[in-house]
């Protein structure tokens, strides 16, 4: 071989090894570019994340909102009917006043822990707590603020207002309101 054909292939091998540093230099560049766009698409994957997290959050706030406003609707539904009931019964109280008191003379006047109801119960039969939670009941307090008022568990209210209900024969929060108003427990216009 002679010295030009040498030089010549060395000069080919020397091309070749450079198109192949460019080459390896050219894949590298990919790579790092592929690395950014994988970098990136993590981020946004994260930040969608954090969105979906934010919006169950947001959704579960709405959940406890919509429930609250279910409860105070029917608290107030419950209070409403109460009232209804205790203006029907002062009514049907007021008529039988006019009818059967002659004029300028009172009613007797009954004791109100004597006062039997419909069911059959009295306010003797009670004790001390039960009293006190009926009185919660008919003042429109719901079990959890019952609980914190008197300072126990709101499962103690409602084994108290199970043993209360049974005590009395009634078996409804309306029938034990009404209870409470006949007995003089609270007054009608509470």
């Amino acid at each position: 071989m002679t010295q030009t054909a040498k030089v010549s292939a060395q000069e080919i091998r020397i091309e070749h090894a450079e198109a192949r540093v460019e080459q390896a230099e050219f894949r590298t560049e990919q790579a790092e570019t592929r690395t950014e766009q994988a970098k990136a698409r993590t981020e946004q994957a994260e930040a969608r994340t954090e969105q979906a997290e934010s919006r169950a959050e947001q959704a579960e706030t709405r959940t406890e909102q919509a429930k609250t406003r279910a409860e105070l609707a029917e608290t107030r539904t419950e209070q409403a009917e109460i009232r209804s009931e205790q203006a029907e019964t002062n009514l049907k109280l007021a008529i039988n006043h006019d009818v059967l008191t002659p004029p300028g003379s009172t009613p007797p006047q009954v004791a109100p822990t004597q006062v039997n109801t419909a069911h059959g119960g009295s306010l003797d039969q009670l004790t001390a707590r039960q009293r006190e939670i009926l009185k919660l009941i008919a003042e429109g307090q719901n079990t959890k603020e019952s609980a914190e008022l008197l300072k126990v568990s709101p499962k103690t209210i409602e084994f108290h207002r199970k043993k209360l209900m049974a005590c009395l024969n009634i078996h409804d929060v309306p029938g034990l309101v009404r209870f409470a108003v006949r007995v003089g427990l609270i007054s009608p216009e509470a």
